[in-house]
């Protein structure tokens, strides 16, 4: 046999060094083909494809195909009959987007999703919503004439959003009235701070909306705050906050609690991770009283739960909604994205959240009737002892 020169040797070593990166990447394209095919079969299509071929053949109108992919998509997530995961196109990702970084075009209603119907829980002051007449516990019945029965949350509020000086007209349903009522709303500019503070006497008082891309900086500045103008309490107010960023919770509990495990997430597959609050407390022994009602969920939730488990606070009001389910949103092709239920949230003592709610630690009834708050009253008059 020829003995090869070093040059040979090298070319001869690269070619086989090619080749085997070749049958790499073609092994790896024939494994990753191999199990999509699998998941494929798993499924039955004969029947989509057989209307899919219908539509083309017989239909008299023409077939959108890009929105026959996106019916189907959307069809195969609402099968999960679970109301938080949702498949959302690029718009209505766009919105959900706008509505936490606290900016967006629309009436400014603040919506909750309740026995399968859509609630107006509060109405932001000033806001086109307010000033046509709406008020907190109506139920929206249509959206320019379409029923919002069967619909969920976010279909509802997309059809609510739209750009700003055009209008939507919504039917309502209003205890004490018999008849539904038509609201004609002018869409507007509405721009959301998701904290509020102020002194209620010798009580600091800090109403969260929501849990957006300005709660954290908000809470901990209106604690420092309070904090300077010698509170002798705080009032931590979470009624009708529907939630939000889930890392918003632990940085703000933080404020309240030396370092310590928040809530816990726990997986399909068994595997629980904890998340936990790192910061030296700005105020870990002044009194704290939280008020809840039955339209607080999510976020609102674990963060009233874990200072509760720790004996942190008192829970004031009605048992929360019972929304314990973590969501991801995964983002997909086409600026569109899937916001998909993959964890459950347990407090620190493991107690479940999902469909149990948190029980406060004084109940009583949220009404709030003229300036009168029974809620608000009661946690002042405990804090002020």
């Amino acid at each position: 046999m020829q003995e090869l020169s070093p040059q040979q040797k090298r070319q001869l070593f690269s070619r086989l060094l090619v080749t085997f990166a070749v049958l790499l990447v073609f092994a790896a394209g024939m494994l990753a083909g191999t199990s999509m095919e699998r998941r494929k079969s798993a499924l039955d299509l004969t029947q989509f494809w057989n209307v899919y071929g219908l539509l083309q053949k017989e239909y008299i109108g023409t077939l959108d195909k890009d929105k026959a992919v996106e019916g189907a998509t959307k069809g195969l997530v609402e099968s999960l009959d679970d109301p938080y995961s949702s498949y959302l196109p690029a718009d209505e990702r766009k919105r959900l987007d706008e509505e936490l970084s606290g900016q967006f075009d629309g009436i400014g209603a603040i919506l909750s999703e309740k026995d399968r119907r859509t609630e107006i829980v509060e109405l932001i002051p000033g806001s086109p919503a307010e000033k046509a007449g709406l008020k907190a516990n109506d139920l929206i019945l249509a959206v320019d004439d379409q029923p919002t029965e069967g619909l969920v949350l976010d279909e509802v509020v997309s059809k609510i959003r739209g750009p700003k000086d055009t209008t939507v007209a919504l039917l309502v349903e209003r205890s004490g009235t018999d008849d539904p009522i038509v609201f004609k709303i002018t869409r507007a500019k509405i721009q959301v701070k998701s904290v509020k503070s102020e002194m209620k006497g010798q009580v600091g008082y800090i109403d969260v909306s929501q849990f957006g891309d300005d709660t954290v900086e908000g809470v901990t500045e209106a604690a420092k705050s309070l904090k300077d103008k010698k509170a002798k309490a705080i009032i931590l107010d979470l009624r009708n906050n529907p939630g939000g960023y889930l890392n918003s919770v632990p940085p703000i509990a933080g404020l309240f609690l030396p370092p310590s495990v928040i809530v816990k997430e726990k997986y399909k597959s068994g595997k629980t991770d904890s998340l936990r609050s790192t910061s030296v407390p700005i105020l870990p022994d002044m009194p704290l009283f939280i008020l809840v009602n039955d339209s607080s969920a999510s976020a609102s939730e674990i963060l009233a739960g874990a200072l509760q488990d720790y004996d942190r606070a008192t829970l004031i009001g009605e048992k929360t909604y019972g929304k314990g389910s973590v969501q991801d949103i995964i983002p997909l092709y086409g600026s569109a994205a899937l916001r998909l239920t993959i964890a459950e949230w347990l407090t620190p003592k493991d107690r479940a959240i999902n469909k149990m709610g948190i029980e406060p630690d004084v109940v009583i009834e949220d009404k709030i009737e003229g300036t009168s708050d029974a809620v608000l009253e009661r946690a002042l008059e405990l804090a002020n002892k």
